[in-house]
């Protein structure tokens, strides 16, 4: 089903420990197709991700890039992959790594054409969230923020399409995360750019999933979520999520993950 899927991360700092449960979750689901993430120089054992089927690929950021946060110099190095690619895939997903895990297959769910994109646990308006609100404030303007601050959050750290949808949304991405001025507290200034695409109008047949969908984020869930006999982490429909991402916001379950996926 996934064999001409592509999934795509990027790595940067940390050691084969952090990454073990992404690749060890990814190689129990089922998944046939590609996996590359791209590991910087200080990401130790990188080796190991091979053991799991996944493809590392050093990275330097480009020419003129490297004042930018690894979170938004991703895109860039994400373009440069995608035109690479020479044979054409079905679907590809961006992720995060550090605080994903697989439950599934992540591309058995009927992901419709275009783009699909996970929404903050509660409908978290970006007003009502410090961060996101921070980074379109400080990096696209106070209008900007004046437009989306009734908006749903949509985390940045997860999003599915087809190759064309793909390679549009980068495109779209890299256009406004330039010019960029390095500040306190802007590591994760993508997602304000992500949701001033999806919210402007931007981004064709792009399709939004709540808590009760394939990808369950985690980052503003008060109670950690409910987990069935197998271990399986449960989403707001009390189906296993086949996505899981900030896990690690709940103790108990970082705990319980980082066990059911040591091997």
């Amino acid at each position: 089903m996934s064999a001409d899927c592509l999934i795509l991360g990027l790595a940067a700092g940390y050691h084969f420990g952090d990454l073990r449960p992404f690749a060890a979750s990814l190689a129990a689901s089922g998944f046939a197709g590609r996996c590359v993430l791209l590991v910087s120089a200080t990401t130790r054992e990188a080796e190991r991700l091979t053991d799991y089927g996944i493809t590392p690929v050093r990275f330097a950021p480009p020419p003129g890039l490297a004042h930018l946060p690894v979170n938004a110099l991703r895109y860039f190095l994400y373009l440069e992959l995608l035109r690479q690619q020479k044979q054409a895939v079905s679907r590809i997903l961006l992720t995060d790594v550090r605080d994903v895990v697989f439950q599934a297959d992540p591309f058995s769910f009927p992901w419709p054409e275009g783009l699909g994109l996970a929404l903050e646990h509660g409908g978290r308006t970006v007003g009502a969230c410090p961060y996101t609100s921070r980074w379109v404030r400080q990096h696209l303007g106070e209008a900007a923020l004046e437009k989306l601050q009734h908006k749903p959050v949509s985390c940045s750290g997860t999003t599915v399409g087809s190759q064309a949808a793909i390679l549009d949304y980068v495109v779209k991405m890299i256009a406004l995360l330039l010019p960029f001025t390095p500040a306190r507290h802007m590591a994760g200034y993508d997602q304000g750019v992500h949701n001033q695409l999806l919210h402007s109008g931007v981004l064709p047949d792009a399709t939004v999933y709540d808590s009760g969908g394939p990808i369950l984020t985690l980052g503003w869930r008060k109670e950690p979520p409910q987990v069935d006999a197998q271990g399986n982490i449960l989403n707001d429909a009390g189906v296993p999520a086949a996505i899981v991402h900030q896990y690690d916001r709940h103790p108990g379950l970082h705990k319980a993950v980082r066990e059911r996926f040591a091997g």
